[in-house]
């Protein structure tokens, strides 16, 4: 990929959080990258594989177990408090984008879209590395303790980031708040 597409699906990217993915245009995209409409057709033919190709890029950075290789050599434990908090993390900076995947998952209720694909893989990856550490637990306990940990950290959190506001003891968009409180999530699942 060239260096005016990437400026393109970054100002894509940064469009679809400023504005939300069914409100975003290919003039504001245009406005963003300093590049005309005829440049962004140019390239991608339409808003519709823009759109695509822009979410493809931002699911590759969120959900790539090479781009959690600084906690590798950690204790399962403490590499999945790593990996959940960085993705809770990913998902508080960035709801928007964490809302487009989910809410197209929603409305059309087609389990092989990229963002399901790319999440079993990735979970998939994380479950051998609990067998690993774990060889006693059942596949299905690991699913369960995945499942429970995406779905209080990350999922949650990314979809509905203001549902605890006005709980200060979890407001987990401070760091140590929100570390502490995957860390109380996997030391109780696992």
């Amino acid at each position: 990929m060239n260096t005016v597409e990437e400026k393109i699906i970054n100002a894509t990217l940064s469009c679809i959080e400023k504005y939300g993915i069914n409100k975003t245009t290919i003039r504001q995209i245009g406005q963003e990258a300093d590049v005309n409409s005829a440049a962004i057709n140019y390239y991608f033919r339409s808003k519709d594989i823009l759109m695509e190709q822009a979410m493809n890029a931002a699911l590759h950075n969120a959900f790539n177990i090479d781009d959690f290789k600084a906690s590798e050599s950690l204790p399962i434990k403490e590499r999945l408090i790593s990996i959940m908090d960085e993705l809770t993390a990913g998902a508080l900076k960035f709801p928007n984008i964490t809302k487009a995947y989910f809410t197209e998952l929603m409305e059309k209720n087609d389990y092989n879209l990229p963002i399901v694909k790319s999440c079993n893989k990735f979970f998939t990856e994380l479950e051998q590395e609990i067998k690993n550490s774990y060889p006693e637990m059942k596949s299905t306990d690991i699913k369960m303790v995945l499942m429970q940990l995406t779905s209080s950290t990350f999922l949650f959190l990314g979809l509905f980031p203001g549902f605890y506001i006005g709980f200060p003891e979890v407001d987990v968009t401070n760091a140590k708040v929100r570390r502490d409180y995957v860390e109380k999530l996997v030391n109780k699942l696992l």
